[in-house]
């Protein structure tokens, strides 16, 4: 079957074609849900860039749709020509509750499936520097806060397996193949005391834990050694588990000015310095089942294997950390009663990261001649990519446009529309990995596009000091192909609804409250491959695999005037 994997393929021709440390001459690329290396490929930068709707209750309750609205802390993050519709002075703390869910098609739950975290979507601060009752610059007000822009608080966990067949053999192969293969076409054998240690480069530490863990040996069949699973019977079905964990979020601090020009004319800028911080957990698990009561495992001739694995399970932790650097320009104008409309437009964030990877493997063996068991660890050193060998990109350019009419007190009407070139996105430094700053750039020019945003939002006042709030948004794919497969699950498309509710508690205090229901739609991926750049050939790989997350989120916010 011939499989769409447009943007791995690439990247892997690539990595073949360029001398590095990373890549030695004709070795296979290890690709999959699992973390092979330490390079971030075109994908994960782009998953990095993406946004969400945060900000004050009233705003999410809304659908985010507040880029022609204004006097409300969360203009500082859309459009910050809002600040200038302020009147007093204004502190908002917003707490935020988080819960996810994940689901994988045709799989069972394995550990667990969802993630809740309590933290915080917003907290800022609005000062009114300058007021001028006559015409012209009516006023200027000074916007300080913090706003949450990305969420990566996630899990999916599930088990799959891939029966036995007797006229085939193995229906699909182990992740011990593909180590296999790695191994043997890059040339990396054990020492003549059998040690093989990280000297090599780490896109091949998972590989070499393999063989630390007793996945993999060297046997010779007559003319060249090989690597062969030896431990791991070809009567075997084979249990998949996969347990994915990210954490971390986004954070944007932002120092804003917005003016007001004869209540008709608002304009406002924003400097946005934000906090990056994600880690992602992987634990992929293989249970080796054998039939019978014994469940001895057997070799190509049917003979019992003197030894064999029950499993190995792989634990994998990556963390990116660093900061990144924006401007943001708008303006509102109101050309006729209870009509708004807004622009804005941020330039790419400017990111600067740092990477660490470490990685550990834990085996369980059976010595079928004494049946006694043994257990095996190891774990690999740290990698680490900072300082000058940081990830330094910048994240598209935004274009957000708005209009909103207000009915009198009773209710506002709002609709965005909001279009980010990941097409233009550009990497400007990055560690010896065996790619350059162009292979980047041609291929977010050939496989990714700038996508669409739609939000909209209604707020009702049935008295005036009650508002009620719904809303809604939908973001399209940012790949051209969207049916092409990368090697771990990235978000292409977004849907969600929004309801909410705000209550005036005095002249100077408001409480709000909003849900928001998320659905994200993730590319299918395969737990693991190899891939061959010389006969662009996808060796040995895994069934493929579809996982979709619902996050849920609950925000309380509560404003003060003076």
């Amino acid at each position: 079957m011939k499989r769409s994997v447009i943007i791995l393929l690439a990247a892997a021709a690539a990595l073949a074609a360029l001398p590095s440390q990373a890549q030695q001459a004709g070795s296979l690329q290890f690709g999959g849900a699992v973390l092979n290396r330490d390079i971030q490929m075109p994908a994960d930068l782009a998953q990095l860039s993406q946004t969400h709707a945060f900000g004050t209750a009233r705003a999410m309750g809304m659908g985010g749709a507040f880029v022609s609205l204004g006097a409300d802390l969360t203009s500082m993050t859309l459009n910050p020509a809002g600040l200038g519709m302020y009147r007093r002075n204004e502190i908002t703390l917003t707490p935020l509750v988080s819960l996810s869910s994940a689901s994988t098609g045709g799989t069972s739950e394995w550990l667990d499936n969802s993630r809740s975290r309590f933290s915080l979507a917003n907290l800022g601060v609005a000062l009114n520097l300058y007021e001028n009752p006559k015409r012209g610059l009516v006023s200027l007000t000074l916007g300080i806060g913090v706003n949450r822009v990305a969420d990566f608080n996630t899990r999916y966990s599930f088990s799959s397996e891939s029966r036995y067949d007797s006229g085939t053999g193995q229906l699909m192969p182990t992740i011990a193949d593909i180590f296999g293969q790695q191994l043997g076409q890059a040339g990396i054998w054990p020492a003549a005391n059998g040690s093989l240690g990280y000297n090599a480069d780490p896109a091949f530490w998972p590989a070499i834990l393999g063989y630390n863990g007793y996945m993999l040996n060297v046997e010779n069949n007559g003319r060249e050694d090989l690597w062969v699973p030896s431990y791991i019977g070809h009567n075997a079905s084979v249990g998949h588990s996969m347990d994915v964990v990210h954490s971390g979020s986004i954070n944007e601090f932002s120092l804003s000015v917005g003016g007001n020009i004869d209540n008709v004319v608002y304009f406002g800028a924003s400097l946005g310095v934000q906090s990056v911080r994600r880690t992602s957990r992987v634990t992929y698990q293989e249970e080796y089942l054998y039939p019978g009561s014994d469940g001895v495992a057997l070799d190509r001739d049917g003979r019992p294997l003197e030894a064999q694995l029950d499993y190995a399970s792989l634990q994998q932790r990556q963390t990116l950390s660093g900061a990144g650097v924006n401007f943001k320009l708008g303006v509102t104008v109101r050309p006729v009663a209870g009509l708004r409309l807004g622009a804005a437009f941020h330039t790419p964030t400017y990111y600067s990261l740092s990477q660490l990877y470490r990685g550990d493997i834990e085996t369980y063996g059976r010595n079928n001649t004494t049946h006694e068991g043994q257990e095996s660890f190891d774990s690999t050193p740290v990698q680490r990519d900072e300082g000058s060998s940081s990830w330094n990109f910048t994240s598209p350019a935004r274009l957000l446009l708005g209009a909103s009419y207000t009915f009198g007190r009773f209710a506002i009407v709002s609709v965005d529309y909001e279009r980010a070139w990941y097409n233009g996105m550009r990497v400007k430094n990055l560690p010896d990995v065996g790619m350059s700053r162009d292979f980047y750039k041609a291929d977010f020019k050939r496989n990714f596009c700038a996508t669409n945003t739609l939000r909209a939002g209604i707020e009702v006042r049935p008295v005036p000091f009650v508002a009620l709030r719904a809303g809604a948004g939908y973001t399209g794919s940012m790949f051209r192909d969207r049916e092409a497969q990368i090697n771990s699950p990235a978000v292409y498309e977004t849907r969600y609804f929004t309801a909410g509710a705000g209550v005036n508690l005095s002249r100077t205090t408001t409480l709000d409250v909003a849900y928001q229901w998320v659905d994200q739609k993730q590319t299918s991926y395969e737990l693991f491959f190899s891939y061959d750049p010389d006969a662009e050939a996808i060796f040995p790989h895994s069934a493929l695999y579809d996982t979709s997350i619902v996050r849920h989120y609950i925000a309380l916010s509560l404003a003060f005037r003076f």
